[in-house]
């Protein structure tokens, strides 16, 4: 009962670190985890909010390159003016949906970060990753995460501008790429230069096709680490499993030869027993058979 107790405490442990390793290497550099903590940021940071006033986030020092900023608007102010602010443009005539008195938007740009959340396959990012989230926003909280919204648009398309990049070779001119949730992209040609339409909230970026070869390099130096610590990871599970399994059978067999041994010895003189561990042995009597003369007669 002991081994089949440590064999179950075994195997929980290692399924455990196993699948904990898959979750974190799966969410290390989530979208939403990081949605989620710069909305803790933003309010863990400005206490008393004043509509219409921008503000920029400070982040811990191992997000250094990203910026962040955030402004609380009156849903009408939105309607009748819009608002232009770092590299989003909203014209007047967008309305958020659901429909709430107060909005906050919020402004991420990934710079050095951006291919660390996103990439796109056979592409290269160009510049950094622009993205901007619309959230409910009350009195008492600047950001209210679990309310997103989504804006409808009534008059001229939200636009967002990306800084001139000169490193792509002449003939691949940028893309616009918008990242949708689930890890779809959608792509469009640029309105104007380093100019993209926005569909909406989400996260924008620039891309030009990449080489064959490069991209072939960057994918194999990318998924190697990953993969070879998966595999490693799986093999020895399988190591351990398939010990466990073997010990049990050999401990199996061991105790169904006693039992057959111990079958056989019901059928001639009954012997006492004793146990070593886990083992029990049949022990002889100490009663010896008594001597018997063959000759009756008793020399002199």
């Amino acid at each position: 009962m002991g081994l089949h107790k440590w064999w179950q405490v075994t195997c929980l442990m290692i399924v455990s670190l196993f699948l904990s390793y898959l979750v974190e290497g799966s969410h290390a550099y989530g979208n939403e985890s990081l949605e989620a903590f710069l909305s803790k940021q933003v309010n863990k940071g400005i206490k008393r909010p004043r509509t219409g006033v921008f503000y920029n986030i400070s982040l811990p020092a191992n997000y250094t390159g990203m910026q962040v900023s955030v402004v609380r608007l009156r849903s009408d102010s939105l309607w009748l003016r819009g608002v232009n602010h770092s590299f989003l443009n909203l014209p007047p005539r967008v309305v958020p949906q659901p429909n709430r008195k107060r909005i906050a938007i919020l402004y991420e740009n990934l710079g050095n970060w951006s291919s660390h959340y996103y990439n796109v396959p056979n592409y290269t990012i160009m510049g950094p990753v622009f993205g901007f989230t619309v959230y409910s926003s009350s009195n008492t909280t600047l950001i209210d995460s679990y309310e997103k919204m989504n804006l409808v648009i009534e008059g001229n398309p939200i636009t967002i501008q990306f800084p001139h990049v000169v490193s792509h070779e002449k003939n691949n001119t940028p893309i616009c790429v918008k990242f949708s949730a689930g890890g779809s992209v959608k792509f469009n040609n640029m309105t104007k230069p380093y100019v993209c339409k926005a569909q909406g909230p989400g996260h924008y970026a620039l891309v030009v096709p990449s080489p064959k070869e490069a991209h072939t390099k960057s994918q194999t130096k990318k998924k190697f680490p990953t993969w070879w610590v998966v595999g490693f990871v799986i093999g020895f599970v399988g190591l351990v499993i398939f010990a466990l399994v073997l010990l049990a059978i050999v401990k199996e067999a061991k105790r169904r030869r006693i039992r057959k041994l111990e079958k056989n010895s019901e059928g001639g003189e009954p012997f006492d027993t004793f146990w070593i561990g886990e083992t029990k042995l049949p022990i002889a009597s100490m009663i010896r058979t008594q001597p018997v003369l063959e000759n009756d007669d008793v020399p002199c």
